[in-house]
C-alpha cells in the first residue's frame, strides 16, 4: 500500500467497553410494532459512526440506549398523576403531553444578550417538537467591581462566579440553575420546563475550564452556554480567562446562520432530555450524545426513526406537517443540509 493511501485510511477509536453497536434486529425492537411502517422506515438513516477520537461519547461511556417501549413505560408525563410541584391544569384522561397539560409551555430564558433571535430559537423548536415554546424576558447581567449580579425584576442578586484581570467572568452552573428555578416557579401556572441559554461560560468547580451547561430532568430546569458556538472566537485549551478572535473571521451573515443551526440543535436536544429521551444509540441523531464540540458539530439534526416515534407518541405531531414547517425554516436559515433531508423525506412518504 502507498503511503498516500496510508495517509488517508482514518483511526478508529476503541468503543467504551462493554458496548456493542446495535444489531438490525435490536433496532426493529427498539422501535416495536409500527402500522406507519415508512414514517418509521430506516431507510435513509446512517447507524452510528465509529469513533474517531478517545474523547468521543461513545469511546468513554457504554450507553445501554431507550426503547420505544421503555420510554412509555418510565416517562413521569405519561403519568396518569399531576407530577410533583406541577401547578398548571391537569387531565389525567390526557395521553400526550399537551393533553394532560393543556396550558403547558416551554420557556425559553435568555441570561444577557445572546446576540441572536431567540424568537427564531422558539419557533424552530416549536415547529420541531409540537410544543409551543415561549421567550422570556432577558436577565440583565453586569459586574460591580469583582462581583456579578444578576437582575429579578429591580432587584440586584450577586452571584457566584469568577472574574479574571481582563475583565472575562465565568457563572457558576449552580448559581445560573437557581435562577432558572426561580423563573420555573415564577411561571409555574404553564411552564412545563425552563430552559436558559448565555453567552456567559459557566464552570462548576475552580479546577474546570469550563462546563458547556447542565439539566436537571427532575426539576425540570436547565441551562446552557452557547458562547463556543461562535467560530469567529478561540479558546485556550489551558485559561479559561484567555479568549481570542480568530485572524480571518467568517462574514457577520455566515456566523450568525452556524450559531443558529449549532444553538438550535443543543435547544432541541436538551428540552427533549428534559421531556424523557436518552441519548440514542441506533443512529445518527439529533440524541446522539457528545463528548466534545467537534463532536457535537458533525452530528445531524434530525430525529431517527426510533426517536420520532417517542416524539409523536409524547406530543402526537404531524409528522408530514412537520417536516414541511421545519423545511420551511431550514430553507430560511440556509440550512441546505437539512433542506435535503426534509426533501428526501418528504418524497419517501409520498
Amino acid at each position: 500500500m502507498s503511503k498516500r493511501k496510508k495517509r488517508n485510511q482514518q483511526h478508529f477509536i476503541p468503543y467504551a467497553r462493554g458496548f456493542k453497536p446495535p444489531t438490525l434486529s435490536q433496532k426493529r425492537s427498539a422501535l416495536g410494532p409500527v402500522e406507519e411502517s415508512t414514517v418509521y422506515s430506516f431507510t435513509g438513516h446512517q447507524s452510528i459512526p465509529k469513533c474517531t477520537s478517545e474523547n468521543d461519547w461513545l469511546a468513554q461511556y457504554d450507553e445501554e440506549g431507550q426503547t420505544v417501549a421503555q420510554f412509555r413505560q418510565e416517562n413521569p408525563w405519561f403519568s396518569k398523576r399531576k407530577l410533583k410541584y406541577m401547578k398548571q391544569p391537569f387531565v389525567s384522561s390526557g395521553t400526550t403531553i399537551l393533553e394532560k397539560y393543556p396550558s403547558g409551555k416551554i420557556f425559553i430564558l435568555p441570561i444577557g444578550d445572546l446576540d441572536l433571535d431567540v424568537s427564531k430559537l422558539a419557533n424552530f423548536a416549536e415547529s420541531y417538537l409540537g410544543i409551543p415554546f415561549v421567550v422570556l424576558p432577558a436577565l440583565e447581567t453586569g459586574v460591580d467591581g469583582k462581583k456579578v449580579w444578576v437582575k429579578r425584576g429591580e432587584q440586584k442578586r450577586y452571584v457566584q462566579a469568577r472574574i479574571a484581570e481582563n475583565g472575562r467572568f465565568q457563572i457558576n452552573i449552580t448559581a445560573a440553575l437557581q435562577e432558572v428555578r426561580y423563573h420555573l416557579e415564577l411561571n409555574s401556572s404553564n411552564s412545563l420546563c425552563v430552559i436558559a441559554l448565555t453567552r456567559y461560560e459557566l464552570f462548576e468547580s475552580r479546577s474546570d475550564l469550563f462546563v458547556a451547561g447542565m439539566a436537571s430532568g427532575n426539576q425540570r430546569i436547565a441551562v446552557f452556554s452557547i458562547l463556543r458556538y461562535d467560530p469567529n472566537l478561540l479558546f485556550s485549551s489551558e485559561f479559561w480567562h484567555d479568549v481570542r478572535k480568530v485572524s480571518k473571521p467568517m462574514s457577520k451573515s455566515k456566523t450568525g446562520c452556524l450559531i443558529f443551526e449549532r444553538s438550535v440543535k443543543l435547544l432541541v436536544h436538551e428540552t427533549m432530555h428534559l421531556l424523557g429521551l436518552d441519548h440514542c444509540i441506533y443512529f445518527e441523531c439529533v440524541m446522539n450524545g457528545s463528548g466534545h464540540l467537534e463532536e457535537d458539530f458533525r452530528q445531524p439534526m434530525s430525529l431517527c426513526p426510533i426517536c420520532l416515534r417517542k416524539m409523536k407518541l409524547l406530543t402526537n405531531c404531524d409528522i408530514i406537517d412537520r417536516y414541511k414547517k421545519l423545511g420551511e425554516i431550514y430553507t430560511e436559515s440556509k440550512m441546505q443540509k437539512e433542506v435535503k433531508w426534509v426533501t428526501e423525506r418528504l418524497e419517501a412518504f409520498e
